[in-house]
C-alpha cells in the first residue's frame, strides 16, 4: 500500500466510514454512490474477480460510466433493486441501481456477499428491476458497464484471435495519427481500402472482443461517409441543374423534386447524423469518438446544398399535389404500396402529369441543349 492510500485509509477510518478490510455492502454502495475511486481501489480484494475481470480492469470500466455524470456536474443516488430475468442463473439476486440526479442516466450492479456478509462480486445485469421510474427523469440512458471477453482474467487467446487482435490494432493504429485532427478525403479513402479485404474476410464480427469490436465500429463509419462521399457527385449535377432552372416556373421545381426524390431518400440519415438538434446546423463530422478524428464538410458541400433546397420545396409540393388513395384489402405497412403513397412521382402520376414529358425552362442562352424546352401548356392542364 502506499503512502497515499494508507493516508486515505487513515482519513476514512477517521470518518467512520470503512472499517480496515470492512467490505460490506453498504460501504461498498457508499463508496460508488459517492463515485470514489480511491475508495473502492482500497476496499475491493484485488485476489477476486468482478464480473470475471480483474479488480483493477473492473474499476477501469467503472471510472468510465463516472466519467459520463462527472462531465455533466451530475451527482448518483441508490436505490434497490435484483435481476428480473427468470432465464438468468442470477434471477432475484439482490443488486443496486445507481442514477443521476440531474440527467436520470443510470447504471446497475448485482452484489454478491459471501457467509460472512463481504461482497465478493460485482457485476452488471441486463434485466434489472427497480421500483425507481417515479424519482427519475424518464429520459435518462441506461449505461451499461461492459467488459469484454478478452478483458475477463480466465481469457485464453487463440491463434486466430491473435491474428484478428493484431490486425484490428494496426488498424486503428494507423488511424491515430490523426487523433484530434481532421483527416483528409484521400487520406480516409486509402485507409479504407487498405483494410477492405480484412472487413471483407470476416462477415460476422465478434463483438465480446475488444479491438475487433472496435475496428468494426470504426471501418463501418468510414463506410457510411464514403457512401455520402460519393453521392457529393450526384447532388452536385443535381445542384447545377437547378441552379440554372426558373425558379418562379412550377413544372420546374415539380419536374426537379421528382426526378430527385431517390437521391433525397439516400441522404435521408445524413442530417440527423450530423446536424445539432437545437440548432439544425451541421456539427463537425467526427468518424471516430475514440481518437476524435474528424472530416472536413467542404468534401460534402453539396450534399449539405442538395438537402437543404430539397427539404425546403419537397414535402410543401408533396402536401399540395398528393391524391387520397383507398387502401386496399391486402395493404402492406412496409410493401411497395407505401414507397408509392410517400413518392411525390407517383401522386403526380395519379394527376396525369407524367415528369419524363416535361422540359425544364432554363435561363440559360441559346448556346444551351437546353434552350427553348417550354413546352408546358398541356401539362399544366392535368393539374386540379
Amino acid at each position: 500500500m502506499t503512502p497515499e492510500q494508507r493516508k486515505l485509509l487513515s482519513k476514512l477510518l477517521q470518518m467512520g466510514d470503512v472499517i480496515m478490510f470492512n467490505r460490506k455492502k453498504e460501504t461498498i454502495v457508499k463508496a460508488i454512490t459517492e463515485m470514489n475511486l480511491e475508495s473502492l481501489n482500497l476496499i475491493l480484494d484485488e485476489n477476486l474477480t468482478y464480473q470475471d475481470a480483474s479488480k483493477e480492469m473492473f474499476l477501469i470500466k467503472l471510472e468510465e460510466i463516472f466519467y459520463e455524470f462527472k462531465k455533466k456536474n451530475d451527482t448518483l443516488q441508490s436505490y434497490s433493486g435484483r435481476c428480473g430475468s427468470k432465464d438468468c442463473s442470477n434471477f432475484d439476486k439482490n443488486g443496486m441501481l445507481f442514477c443521476g440526479r440531474n440527467s436520470g442516466n443510470h447504471f446497475n450492479l448485482i452484489i454478491e456477499e459471501d457467509e460472512n456478509e463481504n461482497v465478493k462480486d460485482l457485476y452488471y445485469c441486463n434485466v434489472f428491476k427497480c421500483n425507481f421510474e417515479d424519482k427519475v427523469n424518464k429520459n435518462g440512458q441506461s449505461l451499461e458497464l461492459f467488459i469484454y471477453e478478452d478483458e475477463k482474467v480466465k481469457f485464453r487467446p487463440s491463434s486466430h484471435y491473435e491474428y484478428l487482435n493484431r490486425k484490428s490494432i494496426e488498424a486503428i493504429t494507423e488511424l491515430s495519427i490523426f487523433k484530434n485532427k481532421t483527416i483528409s478525403k484521400a487520406e480516409l479513402l486509402n485507409w479504407y481500402e487498405k483494410y477492405s479485404d480484412f472487413y471483407a474476410s470476416k462477415p460476422l464480427f465478434d463483438f465480446r472482443f475488444k479491438n475487433e469490436h472496435r475496428f468494426y465500429k470504426v471501418y463501418n463509419k468510414v463506410d457510411e461517409i464514403k457512401k455520402y462521399l460519393e453521392l457529393e457527385h450526384e447532388c452536385a449535377k443535381a445542384m447545377q441543374l437547378y441552379n440554372t432552372l426558373i425558379k418562379d416556373i412550377e413544372m420546374n421545381l415539380l419536374k426537379w423534386l421528382a426526378e430527385h426524390e431517390n437521391l433525397k431518400d439516400e441522404l435521408i440519415l445524413f442530417y440527423p447524423e450530423y446536424a445539432d438538434e437545437k440548432s439544425g446546423e451541421l456539427k463537425k463530422l467526427v468518424f471516430n469518438d475514440e481518437l476524435n478524428i474528424s472530416i472536413d464538410l467542404i468534401y460534402l458541400k453539396n450534399c449539405i446544398h442538395f438537402q437543404n433546397i430539397i427539404d425546403t420545396h419537397y414535402y410543401i409540393m408533396f402536401d399540395k399535389y398528393k391524391v387520397e388513395i383507398e387502401e386496399k384489402d391486402n395493404f402492406t405497412p412496409f410493401g411497395d404500396d407505401v414507397e408509392k403513397h410517400i413518392s411525390l412521382k407517383y401522386h403526380l402520376e395519379q394527376r396525369n402529369v407524367f415528369v419524363n414529358e416535361i422540359s425544364y425552362k432554363t435561363k440559360l442562352g441559346e448556346n444551351s441543349f437546353l434552350y427553348n424546352n417550354d413546352d408546358f401548356g398541356t401539362l399544366e392542364k392535368g393539374i386540379s
